[in-house]
């Protein structure tokens, strides 16, 4: 008598609660975005981004007026947000909010692009981020500019695979805001390009299409790149500039221009702060290397490599097109909208690794914890904006009638320098700048003479603001003889790219003759 026996069977019913674990991330997401929120003041861009928006009135004309300037997506959303506050916090959060969405559309993406799994490692990874959470906690552009770079990328996503209207659509209206919130980010149009034009070049009808709404892109955005041309053109001259560009490219690039390269994928994913120590440093270049190794092993026999052929190009062509152009935009804040990208290819690499070697890979993944543990815990546990509410109170609580406010601090606009200084400041001293004033070190006594005539009579007090580069001997050599120095105050902060910075306070009152 034979006897059936029943083989098992796979079960195909999908999880009862799928929505649980993005759920979970975004909690994460959003209590580390709020946390803190308004611990720290303002540091100098976002006091511009609020003069910025302060300045713009709530009229069809004046809003639509601003598309002939640069950035005018943002300045328009936050001076609506500005009319329910204008509190540190309050204001902070308008970021915060497009951060917590860019969780979501990295989930989306990289769900897209190589499975479910992917996708939440990607989100859980961007949202423990440091550098995703300063400008996510940040009165600037860079969050918005983000979220709308990544919604460009889901919407051409799915037109890869199915280039309908809709998606297309999709597309160039949030490159096109892209572009008009944060212009560097406009750089994903070169992979967008590439990337639709190698999947249809046997389709010449859907390559036309896709030129119609590219062209329409550029109209959109012909206004405000005028503005944008107009004001950088020095700067344009000196980067576009053939022979250099031809004399740098003859040069082997040097091994640090290939380390900062490298040490993106540190500063991009958990640690942008310098080093402290020798073993801190070993630490991240071997975190480095790792990181490197699983972007590699993503490829690996994996049946989602040509989609992740996509985010490898929205990675790393804007990479090499922002340090072709210029070292100076090759900083983390202007390439912080590629981290997305970057994340999903190395969450694809540490997936792969689970499968091939469980072991091996939850090594990785404390060594991720590791370095990760510790940005958020500095990031958190040291201040690094520049304290200019501390220094606002200071002056408010010791001022006298007839003050006058003298900060030296470099600034490509004054006007917007002194106004964003009076967000803080709230008194009725006289608020000048005399740009260099006491952060030169080599200032020759002569020149200190002819500033002090340049500055208006002091009554009572001068309170002199300086920033990192003050040299206490060299001031008193130099200004000895004319200033008495009552009293100073010195405000630290660490910086996200230096490992000290400081402005000095100083109280002085000219000497009588």
């Amino acid at each position: 008598m034979k006897t059936s026996v029943r083989m098992p069977t796979v079960s195909t019913a999908k999880p009862q609660y799928p929505w649980i674990p993005i759920t979970l991330i975004l909690f994460l997401s959003t209590g580390l975005g709020f946390y803190k929120l308004g611990a720290e003041s303002f540091w100098i861009d976002e006091l511009y981004s609020i003069y910025d928006a302060t300045s713009l009135n709530l009229t069809l004309s004046d809003m639509l007026g601003r598309f002939t300037q640069i950035r005018p997506i943002y300045y328009i959303l936050l001076r609506i947000w500005m009319l329910f506050g204008e509190g540190e916090a309050w204001l902070r959060s308008l970021s915060v909010l497009f951060g917590i969405g860019s969780v979501f559309l990295t989930y989306r993406l990289g769900r897209r692009i190589a499975g479910e799994k992917v996708g939440l490692l990607a989100s859980l990874m961007l949202s423990l981020s440091p550098l995703f959470i300063h400008f996510s906690q940040m009165v600037r552009m860079y969050a918005l500019g983000l979220f709308l770079a990544l919604l460009g990328s889901l919407a051409l996503a799915y037109a890869l695979e199915t280039p309908k209207q809709k998606y297309l659509g999709i597309w160039a209206i949030t490159r096109a805001l892209t572009f008009l919130a944060a212009p560097l980010n406009a750089t994903l149009l070169f992979p967008d390009i590439i990337l639709f034009g190698l999947k249809f070049r046997k389709q010449p009808k859907t390559l036309v299409v896709f030129g119609k709404w590219l062209i329409l892109i550029v109209l959109a955005c012909l206004p405000s790149t005028f503005a944008l041309v107009s004001k950088t053109l020095p700067f344009l001259k000196k980067s576009l500039d053939i022979t250099n560009k031809v004399t740098a490219l003859s040069q082997v690039a040097s091994p640090n221009e290939y380390g900062e390269f490298l040490r993106k994928f540190k500063k991009l994913t958990a640690f942008p702060f310098p080093s402290t120590s020798k073993l801190m440093s070993l630490f991240f270049q071997a975190y480095n290397l790792i990181l490197l190794a699983l972007a590699g092993l993503a490829f690996y026999k994996n049946r989602f490599s040509n989609r992740l052929l996509w985010v490898t190009a929205w990675a790393f062509v804007p990479w090499l097109i922002h340090a072709a152009v210029s070292k100076s935009m090759f900083f983390d804040r202007y390439i912080v909208y590629t981290m997305p990208y970057l994340l999903i290819l190395i969450a694809a690499g540490l997936v792969r690794m689970w499968k091939m070697h469980r072991m091996t890979a939850a090594l990785v993944a404390a060594v991720y914890a590791i370095a990760v543990t510790a940005g958020i815990g500095r990031y958190y546990m040291v201040q690094d904006r520049q304290d200019w509410r501390g220094l606002s109170e200071v002056i408010s609580q010791h001022e006298q009638p007839g003050d006058i406010i003298l900060h030296s601090l470099e600034a490509t606009n004054l006007d917007k320098l002194s106004n964003a200084f009076g967000y803080y400041y709230k008194g009725d001293a006289l608020v000048t700048n005399l740009a260099g004033f006491c952060e030169t070190p080599d200032i020759k006594k002569t020149d200190a003479t002819l500033a002090l005539e340049n500055i208006p009579p002091i009554v009572t007090h001068l309170w002199l603001v300086c920033g990192s580069g003050f040299d206490e001997k060299v001031f008193q050599e130099t200004f000895g003889e004319h200033l008495n120095l009552e009293a100073h105050w010195k405000f630290v902060n660490h910086a996200f790219y230096r490992q000290e910075d400081y402005m000095e306070l100083f109280k002085v009152t000219p000497k009588l003759k």
